[in-house]
């Protein structure tokens, strides 16, 4: 399992912006469009590749809770927060496969 850190804003217009760090000590940004239908969040990446799975969701004081729909599920926890300013700066646009997107 790769290490890494990540930040999600999604956003009312159901688009998001994605920061993420994967062995690495760059920031790669990845962008796209979400839908939630009911408890079920999916959502497409800006080159229109499909997230890996659905998510079931839900937000518990402040943090927002991710169940992956997979034959063997995983959940993820992110705490609410604004991310940085210096990492929305320093992120670069991924268009590399080598980079793999965690949702």
């Amino acid at each position: 399992t790769p290490e890494f850190k990540g930040y999600i804003d999604f956003n009312a217009d159901g688009t998001f912006e994605m920061y993420q760090q994967v062995w690495s000590f760059d920031y790669e940004l990845y962008t796209g469009k979400y839908v939630i239908t009911g408890d079920v969040m999916t959502g497409t990446y800006a080159d229109g590749s499909n997230w890996a799975c659905g998510y079931r969701v839900k937000v518990v004081d402040g943090q927002l809770y991710m169940y992956s729909q997979e034959d063997k599920s995983v959940t993820s926890v992110y705490d609410k927060c604004t991310i940085p300013a210096e990492i929305k700066a320093e992120a670069s646009a991924t268009r590399s496969m080598e980079v793999v997107p965690f949702l």
